[in-house]
């Protein structure tokens, strides 16, 4: 395993969620001050602006590296949107029944989106095409805070950590099987999942936590050198997950080509002009 590290200070801002794109090696992050969605270059170099304006709370985002797409929940619009990678052909995915979504993860071979609302009233984790059909509630029951969200490819599961429940449990979104991972953690924030391990970010502990997936049980924890609050966490391999889906070559559409399972939509930005054309494929 190569481990890289870069150092990329950004003062003043708070930044949410980051995701990375392992085509073009680049590091896409949310940031609420802005509010704004940026990106920069994992070997350094100037930040790029992605997305400026008409976002509020921008918390989660994700990428689908072989679409190119990427996607962001924004808990003050409630919504979930969909653009290019570099931010245009943007379009409103979904703008019901969400009241304040943070966490976002893509499955790009199933053309799959999963995200979480910690809706203190009625907390969820759905799932849809990423054409926005299908959209249905994964999770409600004994729910507290879903603030951290991941999907593991090699295992088909995705894994949520909870700071209301206070633990970090797993499923497989095909046949709904939900187990428990670990329980009693502190303030979980961010997940992600690389090889065996989960590690999440936590707020009272100030440290990245490795939790082993088939033993259940805390196995690491690393301080950062400069205690705080610590938010969003990604993996950054060195390789692309081996993944297709149909939109790899924009699928032949003119605007924005949105995958699903066995087939993909073309659908126009929300803002299109005249040309754009709209069909199921």
């Amino acid at each position: 395993m190569k481990k890289e590290e870069a150092n990329l200070h950004i003062p003043d801002r708070v930044v949410i969620a980051v995701a990375y794109d392992c085509v073009e090696k680049m590091v896409y992050w949310t940031d609420i001050t802005g509010p704004a969605i940026s990106k920069a270059s994992l070997s350094g170099g100037d930040i790029i602006p992605v997305v400026t304006k008409e976002l509020q709370s921008p918390e989660g985002i994700a990428i689908d590296h072989v679409s190119r797409l990427l996607f962001w929940t924004d808990s003050m619009r409630d919504t979930v949107e969909v653009s290019k990678l570099d931010g245009s052909q943007r379009r409103v995915l979904f703008d019901t029944d969400l009241v304040n979504p943070r966490p976002i993860v893509t499955n790009p071979a199933y053309g799959r989106l999963f995200w979480a609302d910690w809706n203190r009233d009625g907390p969820k984790i759905e799932m849809s095409n990423m054409d926005g059909t299908e959209r249905t509630v994964l999770v409600k029951d004994d729910l507290g805070l879903p603030n951290g969200l991941t999907f593991d490819p090699d295992n088909q599961q995705l894994c949520w950590a909870d700071a209301g429940t206070r633990k970090v449990e797993c499923m497989d979104p095909h046949r709904r099987l939900r187990r428990q991972i670990v329980d009693g953690i502190q303030y979980p924030f961010g997940l992600v999942s690389f090889g065996k391990n989960l590690y999440y970010t936590d707020w009272r502990r100030e440290a990245v936590v490795a939790v082993d997936r088939l033993s259940e049980k805390e196995t690491e924890e690393f301080l950062p050198q400069k205690r705080s609050r610590l938010y969003g966490i990604t993996t950054t391999p060195s390789q692309c997950p081996q993944a297709y889906n149909y939109c790899s070559n924009n699928g032949g559409c003119s605007h924005l080509c949105l995958p699903r399972l066995g087939g993909f939509t073309c659908r126009c930005p929300d803002a299109a002009d005249g040309r754009c054309e709209e069909r199921n494929l």
